[in-house]
């Protein structure tokens, strides 16, 4: 029945005939995948991607412990629920059985009522862990194309995680950061401790701050980052705070081209104080005394002269105001939000 839409569920025994057996009581609602030792159930595990293995401990090459453990620390299996089946009824063999990962233990010989109701039951649970696993993929796929750095911090100060975003402009590559002490790797050294108080208090008075901070931050080369950084609790079940997420955006190049336009601003500010105090109020001086020159002058010759000098003094005087009128009306506006 390859390619139909039932569940699959994975059968794993050296006996042919328990195989049958196990096909003969679930096959009306499952398609049936066979494997007859350690090696093929992996392989098949990871191929053919079941809803649950039915798994025997006593196999020849492998035994189920070792194929259950193997399954459960693959990223590729680990969800996978496992039925264990054997013919051993010791209280040891069960928790052994436990203790290497798997989800269900049954005795042989297999009650066939009993294996249709925890085939059913795992099955349901599979589903619903599937679903969370693509909920949380989608999650982690809108934090990674985030234009913003996004980062998660545990109660021990240690990166849960970073999204692509901020390994990117932090210079860092993927899962480099994770288990690192948050503020040792991203603070200025100066600022490290007082951060760590900050995030120590939130943490241990269960603040739910979502503060927004202009905050540097350290690339992996030494170079800094200008944040503007917030934080966020993020509660357990107990609706305590079992960590804190940063975000924040790279406000570097605007913040120095807001400084800029601000020395700009500066100096504008100087150069038309010069003008208008400086070299207006010296050529009004100036041309008023030519004024009186003029006015005592009898002599026509001079008198002509005279007046070319106050008609030059008059053009600088009103370029010199329309040169500060333009500063004044130049003022830089644009600021950082």
């Amino acid at each position: 029945m390859i390619g139909s839409d039932l569940d699959r569920v994975l059968v794993v025994d050296d006996e042919p005939a328990i195989v049958d057996l196990m096909e003969l009581y679930l096959r009306s609602d499952y398609e049936i995948i066979r494997a007859y030792n350690g090696k093929e159930a992996l392989e098949k595990a990871r191929s053919d991607k079941p809803s649950v293995i039915i798994l025997d401990v006593m196999m020849p090459d492998m035994n189920g412990y070792e194929v259950c453990k193997v399954l459960k620390t693959s990223v590729e299996t680990q969800f996978i629920p496992i039925i264990m089946v054997t013919a051993l009824s010791g209280k040891d063999e069960k928790i052994k059985g436990l203790e290497s990962g798997a989800d269900e233990f049954l005795s042989k010989p297999v009650n066939r009522l009993e294996l249709v109701t925890r085939v059913k039951s795992l099955t349901r649970i599979k589903h619903l862990q599937d679903r969370i696993l693509a909920e949380r993929n989608y999650a982690y796929q809108c934090i990674d194309v985030a234009g913003v750095i996004m980062v998660v911090v545990d109660r021990e100060q240690k990166i849960n995680l970073v999204n692509r975003t901020g390994n990117e402009l932090l210079g860092y590559d993927d899962f480099e950061l994770i288990g690192q002490n948050m503020f040792d790797m991203l603070f200025l050294p100066e600022e490290r401790e007082i951060e760590k108080e900050k995030f120590n208090h939130i943490i241990n008075n269960n603040i739910a701050t979502t503060s927004v901070h202009e905050r540097k931050i350290l690339k992996k080369n030494g170079e800094i980052l200008i944040v503007s950084l917030s934080e966020a609790p993020i509660y357990d079940s107990n609706g305590d705070i079992e960590a804190v997420i940063y975000s924040g955006k790279d406000i570097t190049e605007l913040k120095i081209k807001d400084e800029l336009l601000l020395s700009l601003s500066e100096i504008r500010d100087i150069v038309t104080g010069v003008i208008n105090q400086d070299f207006l109020s010296q050529m009004s001086a100036i041309q008023d005394n030519v004024q009186k020159l003029l006015e005592e002058e009898t002599k026509i010759q001079n008198t002509e002269y005279i007046e070319k000098i106050i008609q030059n003094l008059s053009n600088m005087i009103e370029t010199l105001k329309n040169t500060s009128a333009y500063l004044v009306d130049k003022q830089p506006k644009e600021k950082i939000q």
